[in-house]
């Protein structure tokens, strides 16, 4: 049973709305068991908006259209599917009655332009909103069916569960298999190199599947299952999780909506670890994500954006602070050192960068350092990063955060 979601508004394509209505339709699809296999986002254009519809029903059985059923003129979706399966819009008077009782009970009085909220086309099968004043409705044709639903999330949420699924289960005798998926998070490697490891797996494992999505200093590896349980798909999931776990080991830091930091901040509480944070390159971005998690257990942050800032931290004379310029690694290792030592922390974390050659305009190479201090020592990590400063301390940040959770989690496989 295939499916496709149109997301109907010129709003969304000039970026002034975001679409946030395909993802949690997709979502319920899958919960059903329905694979979706196409999405489509087109403007408030009449013509347009037909082409997609008629491409959509050559391919699928099930369309879902959001927005463009509202009561202005540039709401075109019920005329765009009237026309494409050739049946005239007609009115329904116990449309028309909810809605004007809607506007009633709001303390609002009706304009004359929602009349045309209660037509739907010919033949069409009603669907009432309770929480809105624009009726969905369903058009049936030869292997499948047309619903078209409010824009409104809160409204197309409330009729996606209450209306469409039961419909849908009804018309095409849906089973209970069902598709689950489940996401693995990485970093430490790009998504070329996972890639490289998982390769096979992601060309040959058909159920369950495995994809890759990257983003700065985080790759996504999605492992998607259908079964007709939930037990079922589970266990697909977590056999191919320890597959994927086997190659990739302690690249992989969650799961899920799973972050980064949150996981750091978690260990710092297992371990009963407090942390002090000293950051001379990435401008706070360490510090502004540890400190999102609410842990107590991030005690404090400097921002140290100067070389002046840096040597009053420190506490040095110009002249040795001089000397170490020449030597970053020590300075790096110093300034988690002084972090621990101001904050009385159990660890000290430090950042610092130093440029090494400008490749073109407005990008650069640059050594990054990164070092955990504690009360038996000093670790540090080297990295070198090209491309514009803010993305490389986008990723230098992610880096360090890396670094401090391989570093805890070494203590508590030692433990």
């Amino acid at each position: 049973m295939n499916a496709e979601i149109i997301a109907i508004g010129s709003e969304l394509l000039l970026g002034q709305i975001l679409d946030t209505n395909t993802s949690s339709i997709a979502k319920k699809l899958a919960e059903s068991g329905v694979e979706l296999i196409r999405t489509a986002t087109v403007g408030d254009d009449l013509r347009r908006i037909k082409e997609v519809i008629r491409e959509a029903i050559a391919r699928s059985d099930i369309i879902i259209t959001t927005g463009g059923i509202g009561p202005t003129e540039d709401d075109l979706t019920r005329e765009a599917v009237a026309e494409v399966f050739n049946r005239p819009l007609q009115f329904q008077p116990h449309l028309m009655e909810q809605i004007e009782v809607l506007f009633k009970r709001r303390g609002f009085r009706m304009t004359e332009n929602n009349l045309k909220q209660a037509f739907i086309p010919e033949g069409g099968i009603p669907i009432e909103n309770p929480k809105g004043t624009a009726p969905g409705f369903i058009v049936e044709y030869s292997n499948g069916a047309i619903i078209s639903i409010p824009g409104v999330p809160s409204e197309m949420e409330y009729l996606m569960e209450t209306s469409v699924i039961p419909y849908l289960k009804r018309r095409f005798e849906l089973q209970s298999q069902i598709i689950q998926y489940k996401v693995l998070r990485a970093c430490g490697l790009g998504e070329s190199a996972i890639g490289l490891q998982i390769k096979d797996l992601m060309k040959q494992s058909q159920n369950p599947s495995v994809g890759t999505l990257a983003s700065v200093g985080d790759i996504k590896i999605r492992i998607t299952a259908k079964a007709d349980s939930p037990i079922q798909a589970t266990s697909l999931i977590e056999k191919m999780e320890r597959e994927i776990r086997g190659r990739l080991g302690s690249l992989i830091y969650g799961v899920d909506s799973e972050t980064l930091h949150g996981n750091v901040a978690r260990d710092l509480e297992e371990l009963d670890l407090t942390l002090a944070v000293a950051e001379a390159f990435t401008g706070g971005l360490v510090s502004q994500r540890l400190a999102s998690t609410d842990t107590p257990f991030f005690d404090q942050g400097w921002v140290l954006a100067t070389f002046k800032s840096q040597r009053e931290f420190l506490g040095v004379l110009d002249e040795r602070f001089g000397s170490l310029l020449g030597n970053p690694p020590q300075l790096s290792n110093l300034l988690a050192v002084r972090a621990r030592e101001l904050s009385r922390s159990d660890l000290g974390l430090s950042t610092y960068g130093n440029i090494v050659e400008e490749q073109k305009e407005d990008e650069y190479k640059v050594e990054t350092f990164c070092s955990i201090a504690s009360d038996s020592g000093v670790e540090s990590h080297e990295a070198t990063i090209g491309g514009e400063i803010p993305l490389i301390r986008e990723r230098a940040s992610i880096i360090a955060l890396d670094t401090l959770r391989k570093y805890l989690l070494k203590i508590k496989q030692s433990a």
